[in-house]
């Protein structure tokens, strides 16, 4: 994926929701149809970009609270990314 349709993807999913961004290991690994090595550079890209806007970004299996509720990234979520302000 070029950095513009990155771009894009994170535009569309902080426009459904600015506070909180869901990135599915079924939107990834078989919509974009992204190789493991592939996808870990994507995460990496998304990564980098959240932060720069004022995200925490956590990967599968790491503990967070959102709403005041303790959750963890689930198995087929590959990324959560949390506004700074809302916790």
């Amino acid at each position: 994926m070029t950095m513009q349709e990155i771009t894009e993807y994170l535009d569309n999913k902080i426009n459904e929701d600015e506070n909180i961004v869901i990135v599915t290991f079924y939107e990834v690994r078989i919509k974009f149809d992204l190789s493991e090595e592939e996808t870990q550079e994507f995460l990496r890209l998304c990564r980098t970009r959240l932060e720069n806007l004022g995200y925490q970004v956590y990967f599968t299996g790491a503990k967070y609270t959102y709403q005041g509720v303790s959750k963890v990234v689930q198995s087929n979520e590959l990324m959560v990314a949390i506004k700074d302000n809302l916790d």
